[in-house]
């Protein structure tokens, strides 16, 4: 594995050993709430979360394709938490 990603904070803090060391990276994501209170908020915020999350992978595809070292990795990771 060479690369983890955690959508919240929590899912860091308690992450299990990986093997092989990958680099981690935090794309902290807003929690959806599914109340019937806020439904329109929660599907404007999980189709926001959604639309977010891909433009993300999408540049770590084409990022990873040309990085050549651990280190560039994890700061191309890092620097996508803020796309």
């Amino acid at each position: 594995m060479d690369i983890v990603v955690a959508l919240d904070r929590d899912s860091l803090e308690i992450h299990p050993s990986w093997p092989g060391q990958p680099v981690t990276a935090l794309w902290d994501y807003p929690h959806i709430e599914g109340g019937t209170k806020n439904r329109n908020k929660a599907g404007v915020t999980a189709v926001q979360t959604l639309l977010s999350l891909r433009r993300r992978i999408e540049l770590l595809v084409s990022l990873h394709t040309r990085v050549k070292t651990h280190a560039e990795l994890q700061h191309d990771l890092r620097d996508l938490a803020h796309v």
